[in-house]
């Protein structure tokens, strides 16, 4: 809400509905405002923090990390950034945050130079040059200023990560994962208490935005003391102006203008009821001097200081009415002396308000102290680390348990210490020395000074003046000058008996500082608390407090047992022991002494507050977590209420009722806490219970008055934090509802019921319709666009008016009062943790389990964050909003009319137009927000804007330097410029922060492996090294993984390490989806009616059979997925044959779509590729499920579409006479597949065959796009459309057969396939692997591509019951890998168009003499520095697809060739270095030597200079592909090894070698001594053709030797062989495809091999 908008109004029900006063609230189109205080439980700064952990964040070196967050990695290896996740979760699109960026507590007093602010602040301290609140050299001591003003409150984003650890360890907090988003890098000590090594005097924020992690008070609060009925207490601790006093001290300090004046005025210089007027706004008679500390009400507290004045006076008649105290005892006597108006009563009073100022100067210099030099440890990069303990008592009030009053009592009545106790609080009701300022002495301004009864003097101003602030700064010499009297008189006071005490006044501090006062303030207090016999117990508690301040525990602990024995039921002085013990170290017994105080008066938040601050310190969260579930056992209404039900969800999501599912806390060991089990309910009746005639009480659902609202709602989200950080994600979830319920003040039943609210609400005022017309209609499931500033809006609308929280309508001050604002702000925390597990639950099972989703995610999530935003501005919300509309397609025209955006393709009003105005819109609220800018950087890079994105990626970093996250988004887009280096620096960078961080692991693998940096690789040992055969140690040496013991090892071993742990936990995907209901509904509709009934029956039990027995084990929500997608297909098979076959259409809703259930989220995928896998040695299976995991994920994100057709797609016609055939590329281009396929699409025969190409990239405008497009029949630029319009223009096409041509490599469209708009789906060419995938049919290879025994045993894939038992999903068998139907060509299934296309296709054929002339021309062009007699062998991969195990393999040939070389590619130039030490190190430098690069060259070029190579040795781990190719067709001979049965990437070679021979003996020959069986048949070959080689003297590139007989081979036969062959392929293809329909129309399955079928070439 912005500042123009927040006005002190209140929340009126009866001032009309919700609905009704919405109307009268627009969308306001103003520019954004900057106000972002958001600081609801706990508050935190970037620069102050309470542990050892703080080194660097200003400096940006440390800052929250989403450990494991939802991030989505795509097939081009970048990582588009994260979200939120836990450490299981893979690469999304953005990072959603942990919901803190900087969730440790720091405080408002005293803000820093690097602290977080908004952008206003920021241009208004550009401006001002500084901050001016504290000085970079030595410790200032500056009074009372360090309260900050509350328009200048420090921003701060939402905390859900709350984990627990160890205070001493600062490098602790940053390197542990909380299970995320994420995800978070900082965990916080707990919701309440700094800890030991805090630096601020009080401790954590809490719902009055004071950071009080101990907050004892010296006033008795009736409420907890039960001796009176409940319509007899004078006031409760609910008292507004008793709740305002317990940080008035700091939310009312004076300016430093006004500070050193108003600190030298002479309190003492009219009489103490005019001190009193001037420090206090109002005194109720139970109060008595409680607040101090309010030099001037702020505005905040005026409101509910005029409430209290105005009805003191009935409230205290109605008391003295209804009491049965008769104060009798009192005799005139003792109280003449003793008594309130006594001069010995007055003395006291006036010596506790001066003694409380010093405690109060005191903590100031405590807390600027420790402040200034932490900041000095930070600067000096020393750890912050403290033993003085960062709990201090909050300033005590004078409570009347211990006033001159009840000491005469004590004194003189027949009730001695204990037997008074029941009488506290009571005030005779002729007493007018406490009820009436004017019958205090009537000589108020006359004596300048006094006299105690011992002799001790208070002149004017004497001791108040060393609390000025310009006092204090002058040298010591001008300091202890005594100021001027106003007036010489002086009063002595003396005992009415006559007898004098000696003065126990110490002589005045040397120093005059804050801690000497304070010295002399507790030596005054001891001696008039010894005039008293020790029973002044309000002097006595103060005096504790002293002593603490000062570090005298033991003495402290000594006044408070005083206090204690004289009233063991003194809760406050109970709680203030408890603190006490707790800096002494014993920590067993101040818990025991604050579970008494809670155990007696559960409403008692001080106490609860900082037990559970005390025990998150101690990592004890689920304790903490009890005490909470203790208070609300204890609190809430004994029937139940209707206020945190949530009737209208599945799942009960109140986490109070006892009744409800266990939390993770209760399903742990328990410690044994004296109340456990205890808490049914405070009282029967609610009536009975103390403070229950005060405003609101029980609005909450708890026993306390409305006031109270914000404690008790700040515990239930502290509860939530600590659940969260347990990875009880339910239990979180169901408390921060809660929280968010208590807030809404029982209007809602459960968050749907608000988030419906909200919808109608806002959908009424968007689409301009009357409320109760938004209310009846249904709402639709797409999600609600709307921009920052409308969203700002949302709470104004529905909260009229003014956006007030019903709930929080009773908590004092008006709406800009601290209290108040830092309600709502944890009530905008709480939906903002509440949305973002919701959202978290949505793309992680893992975060999902127990979390009942909402009923339209997207919708609904944006729904809370739009109420969370409006609370408060946060840049928090405005990323994760951001973060949702990226992924939010437009399906309809926008609403109104938004900023015009000058990015190329991106739609005003789209998801991604809105993405981007919120990551704007958050950078405003906060400059320096590292997350903003990477996932506005991803979602550049997304749109095409790689540069505009590094840029966004570097100020990320600039903000943090270790910023995991944004440091892998760095290497990622550097990479893809080609800045190879600099990626690898930033890699690095990212796994020195987090070594365990997956994504940044496996780039910096991928990014070394690339340019063979091979140093600590290690290797894989398993399988006898037959995988990966030689390793490489840290030094760069090289291992042997046949030696006995050897294991795996290095980076390579934790890849797979971090792909193992993927896997195994993505095996728990959807387990739990098939409930009984859920069961039903998915046999209803997969059961196709169809056949006799029995045999419908029959279906039906199978089906309902299987997915019994699928339910609750592993692998069932992969099982139910691909049943429903099978299903799909089916039931697109029968409208065909109703249609065409059949005749006979049935009803529309047979051909609905099967719907996956609701509980199914878009899976996680592993952090490797799918690509990846091709140089990465891994098992069969792991390739497998890889590759599964991410058809899954492509699978479900589809299947969740808003604009997926609730049918299934129609069937196109019969073929008529044609197929229609779509090709799916975005490498329709310069590219190696165009370079290979170009001339395909035009040579389909027009009576079998017509294409559809579909480009999904613009064009380059190379001659490869031209031609394609030229001869292509139909051709469409698709590079713009969605992936809605794509499926309609294919459906509308009438595609029959649709063939993926990219697999999963970068620009893939993989979700068009998934939405199954052809009957037949294909995938060739493209990648090298099997997609395993439900949406692809069929791979196109042969039997060396694909050897059968690689298959999966079931080979059927037509109906359900294929699905039901192939086992594709599960299987246990590690052989196989392809699960897809294989059509096996006649010949290699590789299609190269190079006789068409090659630069030398059309010249003249050169006879063979010819060719070697012009073969020796160019080597020695390019190769002038060899001699005649040297053998070249070579490589032209990319760098990366070699390996070790390869390399060495090289090098031994190198070494036995004597007379060769070896030719390979700077390709990346980066590698040349690596490699060549590599071969020194290795083989030595003789050989190296003759390791020689050059530069790539253009693809023709490249080509024609293959020929100069004599051999070519093609890598095993992934072998050449269109390189292969090329370097046949000019003839050269290529040695190669196909490693892996089951890795088509790595027999492809093998492939198209066998392709581009003859088909006869020579051939077959030539193959055996080609493709090598093993690494060391590799070599022999290689070496026997290498030293069987040799140039004739002067013979011009004649040579002899049997390298030179294949050479001629294969040159004759590269314009008739079958890879050169393109019109063959084609013929080939046509015939798969008839084929392939064929078998689809008469429901038939299984491999198509084209070689068993009859020719249909002659159709031609």
């Amino acid at each position: 809400m912005s500042a123009d908008v927040m006005r002190d109004y209140k929340y009126y029900p009866h001032a009309g509905r919700s609905g009704e006063a919405s109307s009268d609230f627009s969308f306001s189109t103003a520019s954004m405002p900057y106000l972002t205080q958001q600081y609801a439980l706990p508050i935190h700064h970037a620069s102050s923090r309470r542990d050892s952990s703080d080194a660097s964040q200003d400096s940006g070196e440390r800052t929250p990390r989403a450990e494991n967050t939802l991030r989505r990695k795509t097939p081009n290896g970048t990582l588009n950034s994260g979200y939120d996740g836990s450490t299981d979760s893979n690469p999304q699109k953005h990072q959603l945050l942990p919901l803190s960026e900087a969730n440790v507590p720091t405080y408002p007093q005293v803000p820093s130079a690097h602290t977080k602010r908004t952008f206003l602040q920021h241009q208004q301290r550009q401006s001002s040059g500084h901050g001016g609140w504290s000085s970079a050299s030595g410790l200032q001591w500056q009074g009372a200023q360090y309260p900050q003003s509350q328009n200048a409150f420090p921003v701060m984003d939402s905390m859900l990560d709350q984990n627990l650890v160890h205070a001493y360890n600062a490098q602790h907090y940053f390197e542990q994962s909380i299970p995320s988003v994420i995800e978070p890098s900082f965990q916080y000590l707990g919701p309440t208490a700094s800890g030991i090594h805090g630096s601020g005097p009080y401790g954590p924020y809490w719902h009055d935005g004071t950071y009080e992690p101990y907050r004892p008070a010296a006033i008795r609060d009736p409420r907890f003391y039960h001796q009176y009925p409940v319509a007899h207490w004078p006031m409760s601790l609910s008292d507004p102006q008793f709740s305002s006093s317990n940080n008035s001290w700091q939310n009312n300090a004076l300016p430093q203008a006004q500070w050193a004046q108003s600190q030298t005025v002479n309190p003492y210089a009219g009489d103490a009821a005019s001190y009193v007027r001037a420090n206090q706004p109002y005194q109720s008679p139970a109060q008595g001097i409680n607040s101090y500390a309010c030099v001037t009400p702020t505005p905040a507290r005026q409101h509910s200081r005029d409430y209290r004045q105005a009805s003191t006076q009935q409230r205290d008649q109605e008391f003295h009415r209804t009491t049965d105290y008769h104060p009798t005892y009192v005799e005139s006597g003792v109280n003449a002396e003793y008594g309130p108006s006594s001069p010995n009563g007055r003395q006291r009073d006036k010596a506790f308000a001066w003694a409380l100022q010093q405690y109060r100067e005191l903590l100031g210099f405590i807390h600027q102290t420790r402040r200034q030099q932490q900041q000095n440890r930070h600067q000096h990069g020393q750890q912050q680390f403290s033993a003085k303990p960062s709990f201090y008592p909050r300033p005590p009030k004078p409570s009347l348990s211990g006033s001159s009053l009840q000491t005469s009592k004590r004194r003189n009545g027949p009730q001695s210490r204990r037997g008074s106790l029941h009488r506290i609080g009571a005030i005779p009701a002729g007493d007018k020395h406490v009820t009436s300022d004017t019958d205090i002495e009537p000589s108020r301004t006359r004596p300048s000074s006094i006299r105690s009864p011992s002799e001790m003097r208070f002149q004017a101003g004497e001791y108040f003046r060393r609390a000025s602030y310009d006092q204090y700064q002058r040298p010591h010499q001008q300091r202890s000058q005594p100021i001027q009297d106003l007036d010489d008189e002086y009063q002595t006071l003396r005992r009415s008996s006559g007898s004098s005490v000696s003065s126990h006044l110490s002589p005045l501090p040397n120093d005059d500082s804050p801690s000497s006062r304070a010295a002399l303030a507790l030596s005054v207090l001891t001696s008039l608390c010894q005039e008293t016999d020790w029973e002044w117990t309000d002097g006595m508690h103060l005096g504790g407090c002293l002593a603490y301040g000062l570090g005298h525990f033991q003495k402290a602990l000594r006044w408070y047992t005083k206090v204690l024995d004289m009233d063991p039921k003194h809760l406050e002085a109970t709680s203030n022991l408890a603190a006490t013990l707790l800096a002494l170290g014993r920590r067993q017994e101040a818990e025991h002494h604050w579970m008494k105080v809670v155990r007696a008066a559960p409403n008692h938040f001080e106490a609860v507050e900082h037990l559970i601050g005390m025990l998150c310190n101690e990592n004890r969260s689920r304790d903490a977590i009890r005490v909470i579930e203790y208070l609300e056992r204890s609190l809430r209404e004994p029937k139940s209420s209707n206020l945190l039900k949530a009737s209208d969800r599945q799942s009960e999501c109140s986490s109070s009722t006892a009744s409800r599912s266990p939390d993770l806390s209760e399903k742990s060991d328990r410690i044994s806490f004296d109340f456990e089990g205890d808490g049914d309910g405070l009282n029967s009746d609610w009536r009975d219970t103390p403070g229950s005639n005060e405003a609101g009480f029980g609005s909450s659902g708890f026993a306390v008055p409305g006031c109270d609202n914000g404690r008790i709602l700040a515990l239930i989200h502290a509860k939530g934090n600590m659940l969260y950080g347990l990875g009880d994600n339910a239990g979180a979830a169901r408390a921060f509802e809660d929280a968010v319920m208590i807030a809404a003040g029982g209007k809602f039943r459960g968050i749907q019921n608000l988030v419906r609210h909200i919808l109608a609400v806002v959908t009424s005022n968007v689409q301009q319709r009357l409320p109760h017309q938004a209310l009846q209609s249904s709402l639709s499931s797409e999600p609600i666009l709307l921009t920052p500033e409308q969203a700002l809006a949302t709470a104004k609308l529905c909260f009229p008016y003014f956006g007030e929280l019903p709930g929080l309508q009773y908590l004092p001050g008006g709406p800009q009062s601290l209290a108040r604002k830092a309600v709502v702000s944890t009530t905008s925390n709480s939906l903002l943790s509440l949305a973002k597990i919701f959202q978290d639950g949505m793309s992680n099972t893992n975060r999902a389990t127990g979390v009942a989703p909402l009923a339209s995610g997207v919708r609904d999530i944006l729904a809370l964050y739009y109420l969370s935003l409006s609370l408060q501005p946060s840049p928090s919300t405005a990323n994760n909003v951001g973060i949702l509309l990226a992924s939010v397609q437009q399906t309809v025209a926008p609403l109104h009319s938004y900023q015009k955006l000058d990015i190329p393709g991106v739609v005003p009003g789209s998801g991604i137009a809105l993405a981007l105005q919120y990551y704007n819109y958050g950078l405003q609220l906060d400059q320096n927000h590292a997350h903003l800018y990477t996932n506005l950087g991803s979602l550049l890079k997304d749109i095409g804007q790689l540069d505009a994105a590094i840029k966004m990626y570097e100020r990320a970093v600039m903000c943090d330097g270790k910023f995991d996250i944004a440091l892998a988004n760095l290497a990622n887009a550097v990479k893809d410029k080609g800045r190879i280096n600099d990626a690898i620096v930033y890699y690095k960078r990212a796994v020195e922060v987090s070594p365990e961080f997956a994504e940044a692991v496996c780039g910096l693998a991928n990014a070394l492996n690339s340019v063979c940096a091979w140093h600590s690789r290690g290797g894989i040992a398993e399988g006898d090294g037959k995988r990966d055969r030689w390793h490489v140690d840290p030094s760069g040496m090289l291992l042997d993984a046949r030696q006995p013991g050897a294991s795996s090892s290095g980076w390579i071993k934790r890849v797979l390490d971090i792909v193992g742990k993927q896997l195994l936990e993505g095996e728990a995907w959807g387990r739990g989806t098939l409930t009984s209901t859920t069961l039903e509904d998915l046999v209803q509709q997969l059961t196709i009616l169809e056949g006799s009934v029995e045999d419908v029956r029959d279906r039906e039990a199978s089906i309902r059979k299987t997915l019994n027995q699928w339910a609750g084990h592993r692998w069932e929500g992969a099982r139910v997925t691909r049943l429903i997608e099978r299903a799909t297909r089916r039931i697109g098979w029968h409208w065909y044959r109703d249609l065409y076959i059949r005749k006979q259409e049935r009803t529309a809703s047979s051909y609905n779509r099967p719907q996956l259930p609701a509980s199914v989220t878009v899976p996680t995928a592993p952090t490797v590729l799918p690509f990846h896998t091709f140089t990465c040695p891994m098992s069969a299976k792991q390739i497998r499920l890889i590759s599964q995991r991410n058809g899954l994920r492509i699978s479900v994100s589809t299947l969740r579409s808003p604009w997926l057709s609730k049918q299934v797609y129609p069937p196109p016609a019969p073929p008529k006479p044609h197929l229609r055939v779509g090709y799916v590329s975005s490498d329709f281009n310069n590219h190696p597949l165009a370079h290979l396929m170009q001339s395909v699409f035009g040579m389909h025969h027009e009576s079998r065959v017509q294409a559809y190409c579909y480009a999904t990239t613009a064009s380059d405008n190379s001659v490869h796009r031209q031609q394609i497009e030229a001869e292509a029949p139909e051709f469409r630029d698709a590079s713009s459309w969605s992936t809605e319009r794509l499926v309609s223009e294919i459906v509308k096409d009438g595609i029959h057969i649709l063939v993926n041509l990219n697999g999963y490599t970068r620009g893939a469209r993989n979700e068009v396939f998934a939405a199954r708009p052809a009957p037949i789906q294909m995938s060739f060419m493209g990648f090298a692997g099997t997609l395993g995938a439900e949406w692809c049919d069929y791979l196109l290879a042969d039997k060396t591509a694909i050897p059968p025994d690689t298959l999966r045993p079931w080979r059927r894939n037509v109906d359900l019951e294929d699905s039901l038992v192939d086992e594709n999903i599960g299987s246990e068998d590690d052989d196989w890998i392809y699960g897809e139907n294989v059509i096996y060509c006649k010949d290699t299934f590789f299609c190269c168009d190079h006789r068409q296309s090659a630069p030398d296709a059309q010249d003249k054929r050169l006879s063979w003499d010819e060719e070697q002339k012009r073969r020796w021309q160019m080597r020695k062009e390019l190769f002038p520095q060899i001699s005649d007699d040297t053998v070249i062998f070579g490589n032209f991969n990319q760098l990366y697809k070699i390996e070790p195990t390869t390399f060495r393999t090289w090098l031994r040939i190198l070494a036995r060739v004597p007379n060769s070389i070896l030719w390979l590619l700077r390709f990346p130039d980066l590698g040349e270095s690596h490699l060549l030490a590599t071969a020194r190190q290795w083989a030595g430098s003789d050989v190296a030597s003759r390791v020689v690069f050059t530069d790539v060259a253009p693809k023709h070029l490249h080509i024609s200079r293959a020929r100069v190579c004599d051999l070519v040795l093609d890598t095993a781990e992934c072998n050449g592909h269109t390189t292969a190719a090329d370097v046949l067709w000019s003839g050269t001979p290529l040695v190669t090894l196909p490693r892996y049965s089951y890795k088509m990437c790595s027999r492809m070679a093998a492939s198209i070698l066998k392709g581009a021979l003859p088909k006869d003996e020579d051939g077959v020959e030539a193959a055996e001594e080609l493709v090598a069986t093993s690494e060391d048949d590799y070599e022999e070959k290689a070496v026997a053709l290498g030293k069987a080689y040799s140039y004739m003297p002067g013979g011009k590139g004649r040579a002899q030797g049997r390298l030179m007989e294949l050479r001629k081979i294969l040159y004759h036969a590269r314009r008739s062989s079958a890879l050169f062959d393109t019109q063959r392929w084609v013929r080939d293809l046509e015939d798969a495809y008839e084929e392939a329909w064929r078998r689809w129309v008469a429901g038939e399955g299984g491999d198509i091999w084209l070689d068993q079928l009859p020719s249909k070439h002659e159709k031609a």
